[in-house]
């Protein structure tokens, strides 16, 4: 099994990328999802973190109320990560496994913090996708709504992430979303086939 992590900064335009990837053939595995699959399972530890306030009422997490709460203080959202990521990335590993069951091909892990995450040494490589600052900010200010500070001050929140990169053994590929979704398109499948080739001259060489 080829698997792919899949990554990029805050209105970069990872997502688009994932869905020119499942239409090559590509599984998807969302870690944001498997986020949101968490809650339910640490529910009594995160009211016990955060109070009951963060349940509506019928006893399920609202995501928005717990999120604001953590938004813009780093002790909070350091709590609430220590609370859900090993449930997350317990599913993640099933993920995994299940894709390996049932004889998958290739696989994609789309995560935004995948660089923090112990699955990274399971991929065969990675694309981090990059767009310039001024085009970020113009997407989060449209698609969020976001000021311009607003925008500015959750792009440099994930500084540090980038500074993992320099550690990390596993190929990382550069993918620059510049322009159009087609010049993105064909951008990607371009980046896909050098992947691949040379993926598999790799494992040729190794075999």
């Amino acid at each position: 099994m080829f698997i792919l992590g899949l990554t990029g900064g805050y209105c970069a335009g990872k997502n688009e990328v994932a869905i020119i990837l499942e239409k090559c053939g590509w599984r998807l595995t969302d870690v944001d999802e498997l986020g949101h699959a968490a809650l339910p399972l640490v529910c009594d530890e995160l009211v016990d973190a955060f109070g009951s306030s963060i349940l509506k009422e019928d006893g399920s997490i609202d995501r928005k109320r717990l999120g604001s709460l953590v938004f813009n203080d780093t002790e909070q959202l350091k709590k609430l990560e220590n609370i859900v990521h090993p449930a997350m990335l317990s599913l993640l590993d099933k993920e995994i496994e299940k894709a390996q069951q049932n004889i998958i091909e290739k696989l994609c892990i789309n995560a935004a913090l995948l660089y923090r995450f112990p699955q990274l040494d399971s991929c065969d490589a990675i694309i981090e996708v990059r767009a310039p600052i001024y085009l970020r900010i113009a997407r989060a200010m449209q698609r969020d709504h976001l000021s311009f500070d607003e925008a500015l001050n959750r792009i440099s929140s994930q500084k540090d992430l980038w500074r993992k990169r320099s550690s990390i053994c596993v190929p990382i590929y550069m993918l620059w979303n510049l322009q159009s979704l087609d010049e993105l398109e064909a951008d990607t499948l371009q980046l896909l086939k050098r992947i691949e080739d040379e993926i598999k001259q790799k494992r040729s060489f190794i075999e």
